[in-house]
């Protein structure tokens, strides 16, 4: 419990001390404090790195406390101005209602997943071994590049931004490695429920209905696959998870969803960068409601040009934070970067004449530039295996079957077809009916024409969604009055859709082989797809819910439903996991390794620094970075 405390109250710290620099980018207390954990984090452990780059200074819990004090310095600074200048955002007691309930919305989730870690804390199986020796070696290494755990002489050859951020919650806290390891996971979960819910409140009018199916659908959602499991074997001892993640491809690709990855609890680059992906939307989001700086106008004191830029500012680091910890996010986010720049630069959400899409297309690409530049010396750390010669993408020849692509997503697709049916339903004069039967009739035919001309039985699915997403997108920007929540919500659909479409088609090429082709490439793709789609489907069902019409029963027993079926599987995982679990609780799995290996944990105890994450195991402090 002792390690609970002290590591809840580094990641509180953390938060409280990038909090007012969120108010200032957000001007909302709200979207601050849901924000602020993860990007305090983020911040922290960017300027803990960035010191390192400096001769002498090693990675090291004095270095994090010293980033955590900058943060909180600057944090200070931009609250006294706020104040003197009068944003209501900077006004009244610095812990409200809003800090409150963004509090309860991070700790709940993370409070599930203590408990389920609790019930089986080994950390043994698939990809953990690696995670812990990566974490292991980030937290006892003083020197940058971090040492590889297997190779004597060499850095970790991979991208370790994630377990750098993590060991900086171990480093500061001084929690042991093997507790914190299960913590982190937790951690995480806590961090993208509360970006998501964010995201939620953020494209409905602050509504919490919203916000809590954001939640719901980017970390505890099931598929539909999974529910077929949970109803096959009810609360059973011995339940079957991790059929639910190998549906597509008959077991020849990794589909995991959010929920899983939580689950199976591998501390791996895809949950590591996870939250910061769901954050960089967030801030995208926000950048749409801001109007660009009209053509001509003076842009001012470098002070407000900062103050104007910090949001741009933001976005770029929390996607440079979100790519670092995971390479596969880098061509979404890179999406994200000039789309939004592109779509601001029209002014509020809207369609962009030329000069000025090309001129938000430079700033885009800038921002991007930007988010590569601040991790370039880490970039150049370590060097991924490449195949030889020819292109790094490849021509599928394993498409989906139609049956396993609905396994997986159904429930979500459900929901956003669903939804739209108000909308489809539109006023009752002809003209419009006449219309709607235009569009229904154009779209039936592109999606057997696709289907048939490419054999990709998905796009009977893809396709009429991708057309409903572009009226509703096409709606949003020509509305008379700027709906940037609306063109947010179109945005994720399509860029969702377009990556599930993609792993149709193409792949990236690795060492596994043709017969395992897509295994990486739908594992990295669909973890991104599914909170995008997922996202978006509960704000569509939200507004649904309350819209009156004749399709108004229709949608709600779809959506209920849906929720029904999408709730099984992660209660059934859970109950399955608390039943099985031998002793006490505990989130430190070191007694289980005891349990399991005495004389493995015998060997790792008689080594002074391995129950000790605040020591480490180098004495040296110059940085590998220049040698």
């Amino acid at each position: 419990m002792a390690e609970i405390l002290v590591w809840g109250a580094v990641v509180e710290l953390l938060g409280l001390a990038a909090l007012p620099l969120l108010r200032a980018a957000f001007a909302d207390r709200r979207d601050a404090a849901l924000l602020s954990r993860l990007t305090g984090l983020a911040l922290t452990g960017w300027v803990g790195w960035a010191l390192t780059l400096l001769p002498g200074v090693p990675f090291s819990r004095r270095a994090l406390v010293i980033g955590a004090l900058l943060v909180a310095g600057a944090s200070w600074i931009v609250a006294r101005k706020s104040r003197a200048a009068g944003r209501p955002e900077a006004q009244g007691r610095f812990w409200g209602t809003d800090e409150t309930r963004a509090a309860v919305l991070f700790w709940a989730p993370a409070a599930v997943f203590l408990v389920i870690r609790g019930a089986l804390p080994d950390i043994v199986g698939q990809e953990k071994f690696m995670d812990l020796a990566f974490l292991n070696s980030l937290v006892r290494n003083r020197e940058m590049p971090p040492l590889d755990p297997w190779m004597a002489g060499h850095t970790i050859n991979y991208y370790y931004w994630g377990y750098l951020l993590a060991a900086a919650l171990n480093r500061i806290s001084g929690v042991a490695t093997t507790a914190g390891y299960n913590l982190a996971i937790a951690t995480f979960a806590g961090y993208s429920f509360s970006a998501a819910a964010c995201l939620g409140f953020r494209l409905s009018a602050g509504r919490l209905r919203a916000a809590l199916g954001a939640g719901f659908a980017a970390v505890f959602a099931g598929n539909l696959a999974g529910a077929f499991d949970a109803w096959r074997a009810p609360f059973g001892k011995g339940f079957d998870y991790w059929h639910a993640s190998r549906v597509i491809g008959d077991g020849k690709t990794i589909d995991e969803f959010p929920f899983f990855t939580f689950f199976q609890a591998d501390l791996h680059p895809h949950l590591l960068a996870y939250p910061f992906f769901l954050a960089a939307f967030v801030v995208g989001a926000r950048l749409l409601e801001l109007p660009a700086r009209p053509a001509g106008e003076p842009a001012g004191p470098w002070r407000e040009r900062l103050v104007r830029a910090w949001p741009a500012l933001l976005l770029a680091f929390l996607a440079g934070t979100a790519r670092a910890a995971n390479n596969w996010t880098l061509p979404a986010l890179a999406i994200l970067l000039v789309a939004v720049s592109i779509l601001r630069a029209g002014g509020s959400a809207r369609i962009p004449r030329l000069p000025q899409a090309a001129r938000g297309a430079l700033t885009g690409a800038g921002l991007l530039l930007l988010s590569l530049v601040l991790w370039y010396p880490y970039s150049k750390s370590y060097a991924l295996l490449r195949p030889r010669g020819g292109s790094i993408l490849g021509e599928v020849t394993q498409k989906s079957d139609l049956r396993e692509f609905l396994l997986f997503w159904a429930l979500l697709v459900t929901v956003v077809a669903v939804s739209f049916l108000p909308v489809a339903a539109g006023p009752p004069d002809e003209a419009a009916k006449r219309r709607r039967d235009f569009r229904a009739a154009l779209g039936i035919g592109i999606t057997l024409l696709a289907a048939l001309a490419t054999s990709t039985p998905a796009l009977l699915v893809i396709v009429p969604l991708v057309l409903l997403a572009a009226v509703w997108t096409d709606r949003a920007l020509r509305a008379p009055d700027p709906d940037p929540a609306g063109v947010s919500v179109g945005f994720m659909l399509l860029l969702g859709l377009a990556i599930v479409a993609g792993c149709e088609f193409v792949y990236f090429k690795d060492s596994y082989g043709l017969d395992l082709q897509r295994m990486n490439t739908v594992f990295k793709f669909y973890n991104q797809a599914w909170p995008l789609i997922g996202i978006a489907a509960a704000v569509l069902a939200e507004r649904a819910w309350r819209v009156e019409g004749r399709f108004r029963m229709v949608t709600r027993a779809a959506i209920g439903a849906a929720i029904a079926l999408a709730l099984l599987y992660p209660i059934d995982a859970a109950l399955s996991r608390l039943r099985t679990h031998e002793g006490g609780f505990t989130i430190d799995g070191f007694p289980a390794l005891a349990r399991r290996s005495p004389g493995d944990a015998t060997t790792i105890g008689k080594w002074p620094t391995a129950r000790r994450s605040s020591r480490s195991s180098t004495e040296g402090t110059t940085s590998r970075w220049r040698s």
